[in-house]
């Protein structure tokens, strides 16, 4: 299908996991971002990894978090951010592999100049909103077809404070 939208709802699987794709696992190893606010790039980078193996078929290196972290003048750091800053950054620029910008969590006196002489591993060709927007609702077969049809997807949650004592069950206001 040439468009996630064009997927019909009856070729939707009850059930998919992108780690067993007949037999290949499309995801790595998942990261702890420690103490730092990383979630935005956390998520972003380990879709982005997943995607780059559906694309090519093989296990690629793994994607700087640390590189984004300091260098996406866009986003705060460990203070947090937005996955599609990155999504920008990496279309405008490029992403690099872990082994030369490892990880720290923290960016606390760092410099992205740190980074300087890491090759470019990957380019984002297109970053989107489904649906067109932040904030617009998708439907569940919206998403689950954009699964299917380009891989993992992203999601941000605009929570109320208290949502950090939350432990299990349904959360209500």
């Amino acid at each position: 299908y040439s468009k996630a939208d064009d997927i019909p709802d009856d070729e939707i699987p009850k059930s998919y996991s992108f780690r067993d794709i007949n037999g290949f696992d499309f995801t790595l190893t998942v990261r702890d971002q420690g103490a730092c606010g990383s979630c935005y790039t956390t998520s972003f980078v380990q879709v982005i990894e997943s995607r780059l193996m559906l694309r090519y078929g093989k296990k690629i290196p793994q994607v700087s978090m640390q590189f984004l972290l300091q260098c996406n003048y866009m986003n705060e750091g460990c203070e947090g951010g937005w996955p599609l800053f990155n999504g920008y950054l990496a279309e405008n620029g490029y992403l690099v592999a872990e082994h030369c910008a490892p990880y720290m969590a923290r960016t606390k006196n760092l410099k992205c100049s740190e980074f300087e002489k890491c090759e470019p591993i990957a380019k984002v060709q297109n970053s989107y909103f489904m649906g067109g927007g932040f904030g617009q609702f998708q439907k569940a077969k919206q998403i689950q077809k954009e699964i299917l049809r380009n891989g993992p997807v992203i999601a941000n949650m605009v929570t109320p404070k208290y949502f950090k004592f939350y432990k299990a069950g349904t959360l209500k206001n």
